[in-house]
């Protein structure tokens, strides 16, 4: 567990007190969120059932990266290092050790507590399904996704940044999701040295949630769930769109997830498929 300065983190979460901090903290550990976020019953190839939550940190990532970003974009003005765009600012280790340090420190806080997060919701999960199936969990696989890590790559120690990818070193397990109405992988990682021991985090985009929401219509949409359990399409909540039919997680604005997973077979081996049977989004 990571031992993070008050001074610090109430200017990250914009709070004056420990009462703030602890109450911000608390109220959101375990909750879903929103977006892709989701809990789902998932019918695996094994002839077992499984049960998969995707969630984060409960903005508390996001929180953190836009505070230390801000610190990189001023001591990059400080020494006068180009960067091609502000989204590309870094922290100068060679120059001021100690906020690289922080931000890592800061980061792994972060993981932790999306950790806490998905072990609160999957406790509460497992027991509501245990009371239908009368079965018990045989076993549990926690990954994350988004962060960064020193590992060593190609005689280097290297900072590895997996934006969308997740770890596949060799017989490393993980777990690619496609979408809510398509299938889902368990993997096993083959440790490829190109990919830095990587692999995708899912299927992927290929229409933004406007775009979706815009061009996809309810009833290809309801057609593409059918044979599946969810609570529905909501609605857009702002912008040109509000009011209209939230089709941002529909199936039909993710990749094909088969596809996906034959162009990265030299990266992981599927071991489960996973079919969905019931989905809720956050």
């Amino acid at each position: 567990m990571q031992k993070i300065p008050f001074s610090r983190l109430k200017k990250i979460f914009n709070v004056k007190t420990k009462e703030e901090l602890v109450n911000y903290l608390t109220k959101s550990l375990g909750t879903l969120g929103q977006g892709n976020h989701f809990l789902s019953i998932e019918k695996g190839s094994d002839n077992y059932v499984w049960l998969m939550i995707h969630s984060g940190s409960r903005n508390m990532g996001n929180r953190i990266a836009d505070y230390h970003h801000k610190i990189a974009l001023q001591l990059n003005n400080d020494f006068a290092s180009n960067i091609p765009d502000k989204y590309l600012a870094f922290l100068p280790t060679k120059t001021d050790l100690k906020v690289a340090e922080n931000y890592i420190k800061d980061m792994q806080f972060a993981l932790e507590y999306a950790y806490e997060n998905r072990q609160r919701m999957m406790k509460v999960f497992a027991k509501a399904f245990k009371k239908i199936a009368k079965k018990k969990i045989a076993e549990t696989i926690n990954i994350h996704h988004n962060y960064a890590q020193q590992e060593h790559h190609y005689g280097k120690n290297l900072w590895i940044h997996r934006k969308g990818a997740t770890s596949a070193k060799k017989g490393e397990i993980g777990i690619i999701p496609g979408s809510m109405g398509t299938s889902s992988y368990i993997v096993e990682g083959l440790g490829n040295w190109k990919s830095y021991q990587s692999c995708s985090h899912g299927a992927g985009r290929k229409m933004s949630r406007t775009k979706a929401s815009d061009e996809l219509t309810k009833k290809d949409c309801n057609e593409a769930m059918k044979g599946i359990v969810f609570g529905g399409w909501g609605e857009v909540s702002r912008g040109r769109l509000k009011g209209s039919a939230d089709l941002s997680e529909s199936p039909l604005a993710y990749k094909d997830i088969d596809e996906v997973m034959e162009s990265q077979k030299d990266l992981v081996e599927i071991k489960v498929k996973l079919t969905p049977i019931a989905n809720m989004k956050g």
